[in-house]
């Protein structure tokens, strides 16, 4: 009988282990209501066109992808995405997991997080993060407690972010104008 009760308890230890907190990936909800804006075109994402993905804090700043990718709502709610419950293996049930999501505009065919990203460093989308949010996932105890949501998310703006050879000539542009105004 003891080997029985020590092989449980050995059991439930090991699956304990491998928990995963929860989070529910939407920016709208009990506690959120944070809409993404477009800078230069106004209005808010809407529709197919426009995706987010879900980011962990997974040490010292630096963040990671969890999940899959999310479209945006229709014009019926534009600047809203609804992911659905996203299962973190990077964060405990209950434990604090900061977050922070990165929305982008996936019309011109980058549909994944990483292509998305490395358009928006080069200048060629419009995408932008959200301010980080820390909260404490769900998952928790027996029966497990419900996902987390982004509690305290705010509005963004999803910008594009010029590249470094067209700052450069801005500079050189204002440059000329102030030279030529002394003159």
């Amino acid at each position: 009988m003891k080997k029985i009760a020590t092989l449980v308890v050995s059991l439930l230890a090991a699956v304990g282990t491998y928990a995963q907190g929860t989070v529910n990936f939407a920016n709208a909800g009990a506690g959120i209501n944070a809409p993404v804006h477009i800078d230069t075109i106004g209005g808010s994402l809407a529709g197919t066109g426009y995706m987010a993905q879900l980011l962990v804090d997974t040490g010292g700043g630096v963040f990671a992808a969890v999940g899959s990718a999310a479209n945006f709502i229709g014009a019926a709610a534009p600047g809203y995405f609804n992911g659905g419950v996203i299962t973190v293996a990077q964060v405990a049930p209950g434990a604090n997991g900061t977050f922070e999501a990165f929305a982008w505009d996936s019309s011109t065919g980058n549909t994944t997080y990483a292509a998305a990203a490395a358009a928006y460093t080069a200048g060629l989308i419009h995408g932008g993060y959200s301010a980080p949010v820390t909260i404490a996932t769900g998952g928790a105890g027996t029966p497990p407690s419900a996902p987390a949501g982004l509690t305290g998310l705010q509005p963004w703006v999803a910008n594009v972010v010029p590249e470094p050879s067209t700052i450069a000539l801005g500079i050189l542009g204002a440059a000329g104008l102030l030279l030529r105004r002394r003159k």
